[in-house]
């Protein structure tokens, strides 16, 4: 009877700690200048595993399931695709000539890709890793995001200084939005029915009415900025500005700076973990991730990731 009873304790401990390692929030950091991806536990806040993928990684998508993450690999025009629970690249897609930016259809099943040098979106089929289409876009494609029925891809050419409204099925411009100069990240916020857009040389971010295809406010923020994350609880705003390794908490009502902090060098990736208790900050120059507590608004921890960390993307996992 001891003995099962022990036998007992022993699944039920593993059992535990299975589905304790399955629940873990994991962040997806590409490393730019080594080819790799670090993979951070949330929860403990510490680099669990290093994953070497292709040339140059900059741009991460995570899937709405959490099943898998895509990495973007210019250097060798290729999709590394990983396994979110082997934590290892188990598909590669081979695709144009200098992937950047990607977005995925809430079914998980297609994958958009912005080409910075082909000024092309590719569809690929998640299923077959085969590219279902492609269309043109404006000069230097460098954000891409998608409205939550799918319908519509909204892309950053940042030599256009233009937004493009596209659909997705078949390609067709829906509406050319003029910027701000260069623009690059953009951000939906589903609730407002808004995009973000950041423009790097001329140091704001547009906000687009997606409703109407119209920007309807601007605001300033500081010295090349890159993307914005959203912090709903609290309405918030934060803007990486790369060359003031800083971040603008801007309100997300008023679009007045409420605050600066400052992080590494060379702030890129920028993402609120599902919590909504933090903020994660990849740093190019350091090779570190920031985090920021999203309630006192101050820098709480700081990660050593790898060299040239960018995480251009949505690069953390909720399961």
């Amino acid at each position: 009877m001891q003995v099962r009873f022990k036998e007992f304790l022993f699944v039920l401990t593993f059992w535990a700690l299975a589905n304790f390692a399955s629940a873990q929030n994991l962040a997806f950091i590409t490393n730019q200048l080594e080819n790799t991806v670090s993979v951070i536990d949330t929860d403990n806040k510490s680099v669990i595993k290093t994953i070497a993928v292709g040339i140059k990684p900059a741009g991460v998508v995570a899937s709405f399931d959490s099943k898998h993450v895509y990495v973007s690999n210019p250097g060798n025009q290729e999709i590394s695709v990983i396994d979110t629970d082997s934590l290892e690249v188990v598909k590669t897609i081979k695709v144009g000539q200098a992937p950047l930016a990607m977005t995925l259809s809430h079914d998980n099943k297609k994958l958009f890709i912005a080409d910075w040098y082909m000024d092309t979106v590719f569809t690929v089929n998640t299923q077959s890793l085969e590219v279902e289409n492609e269309f043109p876009v404006g000069d230097a494609p460098s954000g891409i995001a998608i409205s939550s029925d799918d319908k519509t891809l909204f892309v950053a050419n940042k030599k256009d200084n233009a937004v493009l409204f596209i659909d997705s099925q078949s390609g067709k411009i829906k509406a050319d939005i003029t910027v701000g100069k260069a623009p690059f990240g953009i951000t939906i916020d589903d609730d407002k029915q808004l995009l973000y857009v950041v423009n790097v040389q001329s140091e704001d971010v547009y906000v687009i009415d997606i409703k109407i295809a119209k920007v309807i406010n601007t605001f300033p923020v500081d010295t090349f900025p890159y993307i914005v994350a959203i912090d709903k609880a609290n309405n918030h705003l934060f803007v990486t500005n790369k060359r003031d390794s800083s971040i603008s908490i801007v309100d997300r009502t008023t679009y007045k700076e409420i605050k600066k902090i400052y992080v590494g060098e060379m702030p890129e990736g920028i993402n609120i973990h599902p919590n909504g208790q933090s903020i994660y900050v990849a740093n190019w120059f350091d090779g570190t991730v920031s985090v920021i507590d999203t309630t006192s608004l101050e820098v709480t921890e700081t990660i050593e990731t790898g060299e040239g960390s960018r995480a251009y993307g949505q690069f953390i996992i909720a399961r």
